[in-house]
Parts: C-alpha cells; sequence; structure tokens
C-alpha cells in the first residue's frame, strides 16, 4: 500500500505541528518519523490514521484520498507507547477486538475470530497466553498483544507511536529484531514514530527526520548518517558538537586547522560545522587545533569515552581507542578528522 500526504498544514491556537508537509511511502517499506519532541511527528502519525484531520493537504492510500475518512474506514492498525489495552479483557478478547465490533454482516463468526487469535499469538510468539491478563503479562509482552490486536483487522498500513518508549533497553533491543521480522512477514508499509536515532537507524527502511513541522531530509539510514542534507540533521544525527567555521575553496577551516567538507557543496562565506565524537583526534597539547583538558576518561566497550572541556567552556565528547594516551587532567588537543559544513 502506498501513503501519500501532500501540502499537510495543521495548526494548533498559535502553534504550527504541520507546515506544508509532503511524503510519499513506499508499498512494504519501513518508515520512521524521527525528530525532537514537537517536530511534528505524532501529529503527522494521526493525519495519516484518521485520528486527527489536517486544516489543509492530502492523504491518499493507493492514489485514493482518504483525508476526510475516520480511522475506522482506513484499515489502519495502531499500536501505541502505553499499550491501550483493555485491562478488565483477557489477552484473548483484547486481540480479537477490532473484529467483535465489526458490523455484524462485516464480521467472521466465533470460531473464525478464536482461530485468527490463536494465529496472532503465534506470531508475537505468545502462543497458550490468551486467558491471561494484561496485568500478568510484562512490558514487552503487553506490546506484543498491542500489535497482535492491530494486526487482527488485517490492516493495509501499521502506524506505530514510540512502541518501545516504555521498556527498559533490553527488552526495546529485542522488540525491534523481533518487530523488523514481523514487519517482514506480513509485507505491511508500517510508519513508526520515535526520537530515538538508533532505533530509527537500525529499523527503518528510510528515515524522515523532521524539525519544526517540516521534513528535512527523506533518505536511507545510511545517507542520514553519513550525508545529512541539512545543519539541522547533522546536528541532530550522531551527537555532533557544533563549530563556527569558515568555508572557501570547498574546503573548511575550523580552529584554525584547514579539511576538506564532507558535508554538501556551499558558497564561500561563514559557515557552521559539526563533528562527531569518533570524528576527533587527540594530540599533545601545543599543536593546531582545539585546546582542550581532560574531565574525565572512561574505559567502556570498545572504545575510550574522553571527555573534555575547551577553553570556552563547552564540553566535548570524544570517542578515542582503548590505549588512548591521555588522563583526567591532561592539557590536549583536539583535531577534527571529519567535518560536515553548512552555511551559517
Amino acid at each position: 500500500m502506498t501513503v501519500s500526504v501532500t501540502g499537510l498544514t495543521k495548526r494548533f491556537s498559535d502553534h504550527t505541528a504541520l507546515d506544508g508537509v509532503g511524503l510519499d511511502v513506499r508499498p512494504a517499506e519501513f518508515l520512521a518519523l524521527l525528530g525532537p519532541s514537537g517536530s511534528g511527528k505524532t501529529t503527522l502519525l494521526r493525519i495519516i490514521g484518521g485520528l486527527d484531520f489536517p486544516d489543509a493537504g492530502t492523504v491518499t492510500f493507493a492514489g485514493e484520498n482518504v483525508a476526510g475518512r475516520p480511522a475506522r474506514d482506513r484499515r489502519v492498525g495502531f499500536v501505541f507507547q502505553n499499550y491501550a489495552l483493555f485491562r478488565h479483557m483477557r489477552v484473548a478478547d483484547n486481540i480479537a477486538f477490532g473484529l467483535t465490533v465489526k458490523p455484524r454482516r462485516e464480521r467472521p463468526d466465533a470460531r473464525t475470530i478464536a482461530a485468527r487469535v490463536d494465529e496472532l499469538l503465534a506470531l508475537v510468539q505468545l502462543p497458550g497466553l490468551g486467558r491471561r491478563y494484561p496485568a500478568q503479562l510484562s512490558g514487552g509482552q503487553r506490546q506484543r498483544v498491542a500489535l497482535a490486536r492491530a494486526l487482527a483487522v488485517d490492516p493495509s498500513v501499521l502506524l506505530l507511536d514510540e512502541p518501545f518508549g516504555a521498556l527498559d533497553a533490553k527488552v526495546r533491543n529485542d522488540l525491534r529484531r523481533w518487530l523488523r521480522g514481523v514487519h517482514e512477514t506480513m509485507g505491511l508499509t508500517s510508519i513508526f514514530v520515535t526520537h530515538d536515532q538508533d532505533e530509527a537507524l537500525d529499523l527503518a527502511d528510510r528515515v524522515a527526520v523532521m524539525n519544526a513541522g517540516r521534513i528535512e531530509q527523506v533518505d536511507t539510514p545510511d545517507a542520514v548518517y553519513n550525508r545529512p542534507a541539512t545543519a539541522f540533521v547533522a546536528d541532530f544525527i550522531g551527537n555532533a558538537c557544533r563549530f563556527d567555521a569558515r568555508l572557501a575553496g570547498g574546503g573548511v577551516d575550523v580552529a584554525g586547522v584547514r579539511l576538506s567538507n564532507s558535508g554538501p557543496a556551499c558558497a564561500d562565506g561563514p559557515g557552521v560545522a559539526f563533528v562527531r565524537p569518533h570524528e576527533f583526534a587527540i594530540l599533545p597539547a601545543g599543536a593546531p587545533g582545539l585546546a582542550a583538558t581532560v574531565r574525565r576518561v572512561a574505559h567502556t566497550g570498545s572504545r575510550a569515552g574522553v571527555e573534555c572541556v575547551l577553553a570556552d567552556g563547552r564540553i566535548v565528547d570524544v570517542s578515542a581507542p582503548l590505549d588512548v594516551a591521555a588522563g583526567m587532567g591532561d592539557a590536549v588537543t583536539l583535531v577534527p578528522t571529519t567535518v560536515r559544513a553548512y552555511p551559517a
């Protein structure tokens, strides 16, 4: 199912939540809406699903305009962060709910519904738990039940709003892989909202990065991470540190160091440059670059986390090899090895 939005605008009082948004989601694609709080990603998801309506613009499913249709008429499945399960209903009844409330002429018989529930319990790896209540399940299990309920109505589009936000890191990571497998098995067009960069880059076929009601970039996770199209994307993705810079002759000057620009081609003039933690070299004090003092070194995982304080008081996080020759209190020089620069 192709999902397309064109010129979507939505205002709440004096706040513009969506500002002329356009987006095409491909059939069977897993697309992430990524951005900070207030960027408009949940509003966009709700309008696609028919839970809210735009002030202007269109929403089409497979080329058909559905902007005026309520959610029940769009064959959309929803999964929310808080599960939204009925606590007084058993798991099986929660999953079957969307089928049991269908108009009589469309409602499957009881035997068909029971078989569908059993099929979905197996799909979400919860066989035999249909008679339990939500309170008797873990958070991860409840989220699987919520997904099974969304799938019960055989949706054309699956919408997920921060589906793992209420779960701990270990469960969240496990469910990411599982959800990707379910998506591929079902062949659905899936759109999910997240503010977690790792989640978006790990799960999605493409990522739409949103900011202030607009989409800054839509591309593959690799392109969004390695080739940010705008200064906002470069700043938002990858925990980058921002510096004033000078753009000249296709290169960039940062802290007295001349480097090639890994960002888009820019005209000469003042600019802003972004350097990620693993894109710094730590050299002895006195070398050309950024004078800094090491405040903390943490040897965890395969890299060392080195927290440095610049002369202006800013803190810069550097990811360095484990054998980094720097200790707490040492004066060092930070030299960017890769820079993405944009016009100021």
